[in-house]
């Protein structure tokens, strides 16, 4: 059983803190990261390490070292939210990286019940993430 979820809650609660994953390389989960959402590189004089801003004090650490592949379950997943989710499809779509809705509908944007679009994916190392924009929320 993996403990993302319970840290990521603690963590946005704490403000200031971390969620950190395990790559196969980080290099190219960086890259991911940064290119599909704009995340921003947040500096580390550790080589073995890359760091990301999420807003907020928040920030996702890429930790080398992983030789297993994840053990897929949706329920696990990091949450993301971007300024545009159709820019981060149409990205996804550029590299062929599939994406779905909560059932596994390929390439099928969900709207929440509070009205936030929103997709699942994964990243090279089979973390999932929620990706969701606040388009299409009513105004207030």
């Amino acid at each position: 059983m993996s403990f993302l979820p319970a840290l990521f809650l603690l963590a946005a609660a704490a403000q200031g803190e971390h969620v950190a994953i395990q790559a196969s390389d980080i290099d190219r989960s960086a890259t991911f990261y940064h290119e599909a959402f704009g995340l921003e590189p947040i500096k580390t004089p550790l080589t073995n390490r890359r760091w990301f801003d999420l807003g907020h004090g928040f920030a996702l650490h890429i930790l080398d070292g992983r030789t297993a592949p994840k053990p897929s379950n949706i329920n696990e997943h990091l949450a993301i939210h971007v300024d545009d989710l159709a820019t981060v499809t149409a990205w996804l779509d550029a590299h062929r990286r599939p994406w779905t809705d909560l059932a596994g509908k390929a390439r099928t944007m969900q709207t929440r019940f509070d009205g936030v679009r929103q997709i699942y994916t994964q990243d090279p190392d089979g973390y999932w993430l929620e990706v969701s924009d606040s388009r299409g929320v009513a105004a207030k």
